[in-house]
């Protein structure tokens, strides 16, 4: 039982750290979207989309879905803020 106990507390402090992790990933992808300049409506839903993380609560971000579905929109995010870079560059 004590096993049990020991291994609950690694997995949920790896799940801890690993959502500690993404939500800096969203910073430094606002920090680096703030900086080139891009519009303040895609800062604006970063900022969002970071306050969304931080309310996911332990159980549902133990579930690989909840994470792959967030790292997709990270990723969808990544692409909006490249894109609003480039046309601001061209």
């Amino acid at each position: 039982m004590q096993q049990y106990r020991i291994q609950q507390a690694q997995q949920t402090s790896v799940l801890h750290d690993d959502k500690q992790q993404f939500i800096e990933e969203i910073s430094a992808l606002r920090s680096m979207a703030e900086v080139a300049g891009v519009a303040a409506n895609l800062l604006a839903e970063l900022e969002v989309f970071k306050h969304e993380v931080e309310q996911v609560d332990s159980t549902a971000w133990g579930r690989k879905e909840v994470r792959v579905c967030k790292r997709d929109d990270l990723v969808c995010l990544s692409l909006a803020v490249l894109r609003a870079f480039n046309s601001r560059s061209s």
